[in-house]
């Protein structure tokens, strides 16, 4: 099943201010086969034929596009580790997803993280000022690192603090350099914006997807979810169609250069395991011992008043809804995974 018809009813409650600058322009995208790039791909396949827009995409992933992108004359799809190079492409935006966003990912891919972030990066941003593109930089909420106790939530103007030995710096310190770079270009003129993201969740993830809502529901199914800790963690989630709108409008739109982006409601991560546990029926447990990554934030929660007042305050998609409608696209994955 193709990504937008499993979402059309939220893809077409998606809001953008100005989706006619992208009539008869070409984007490029990388990490298409991701959470986030697989979504941008069928929204903006969604749109362009809801809106006759002529729309051209060049969608780039490190394997073979996964079967629930769209197949279409206007889409051209590559497959590379792009750490080794990629075409002289010809595009009018460029919508950089590709990173390794999984710890569990990053953590298996270290120097490929970091070079990804930051001198690939560069040459992708090279080759988006030979085209006269604009740019939509996927940054992360992690560059902020551990946020102190004493704040309740952080804004774009919060400089991070970021153990540089912990294991996961190499994914949020290799974010914040790739963030100084998009600033070298802007001071030679180029329009680039930069998102740091909260977690975005929802369908469009791959079934061996490790990032902890995932596990939990794959957990569910299971008939148990076990916690790797206490789970006292605030999160702050976005369903992945808020986060498309939200992007998107400040590729288009936005005034500023940085945007966090993300929901507005917060959960521990012990809360977010009871309501996928409710949904599927099972008991959440929490672990003899506990076995969380170092360098992991205790909180994170990000202040989007920058966002919602440029562009007012979405209708975020609940919890409730959002999470089993997550669970409904694991299952299916689930289900093509043995033939059933």
């Amino acid at each position: 099943m193709l990504l937008m018809d499993f979402l059309k009813e939220e893809y077409d409650n998606i809001s953008l201010k100005e989706w006619g600058k992208l009539k008869n322009k070409t984007v490029l995208i990388t990490g298409g086969n991701g959470l986030l790039g697989s979504n941008i791909v069928n929204y903006l396949q969604f749109l362009n034929k809801k809106e006759n827009l002529n729309l051209k995409l060049l969608v780039h992933s490190f394997s073979k596009p996964v079967e629930w992108l769209p197949q279409d004359e206007n889409i051209q799809y590559f497959n590379s580790n792009l750490n080794n190079g990629f075409p002289e492409w010809e595009f009018d935006y460029l919508i950089n997803t590709a990173t390794y966003g999984q710890p569990k990912k990053f953590l298996e891919n270290k120097l490929q993280t970091i070079k990804l972030n930051t001198e690939t990066y560069t040459k992708l941003l090279e080759l988006a000022k030979k085209n006269n593109a604009s740019v939509l930089h996927m940054s992360s909420s992690e560059i902020y690192g551990q946020i102190p106790d004493d704040k309740s939530s952080v804004d774009e103007n919060y400089n991070g603090d970021i153990n540089t030995f912990a294991p996961r710096a190499i994914y949020g310190e290799s974010k914040r350099l790739s963030e100084t770079i998009s600033k070298v270009f802007i001071d030679d003129g180029m329009d680039i914006k930069i998102i740091r993201l909260a977690i975005g969740y929802g369908a469009g993830v791959k079934y061996d997807d490790a990032r902890f809502i995932n596990e939990f529901i794959k957990k569910a199914f299971n008939g148990e979810i076990v916690m790797m800790d206490e789970g006292k963690a605030l999160r702050q989630l976005s369903f992945i169609t808020d986060t498309i709108e939200m992007i998107l409008n400040v590729m288009l739109s936005g005034k500023s250069t940085i945007y966090n982006i993300g929901g507005t409601d917060l959960k521990s991560i012990k809360e977010i395991a009871e309501v996928i546990a409710k949904n599927e029926g099972v008991e959440v447990k929490l672990p003899e011992v506990t076995n969380s990554v170092g360098g992991t934030p205790k909180n994170l929660i990000l202040d989007v008043s920058k966002y919602i007042s440029e562009f007012g305050c979405p209708n975020f998609i609940s919890y409730e809804k959002g999470l089993k409608k997550t669970a409904q696209w694991i299952k299916l994955l689930s289900k093509e995974k043995v033939g059933i």
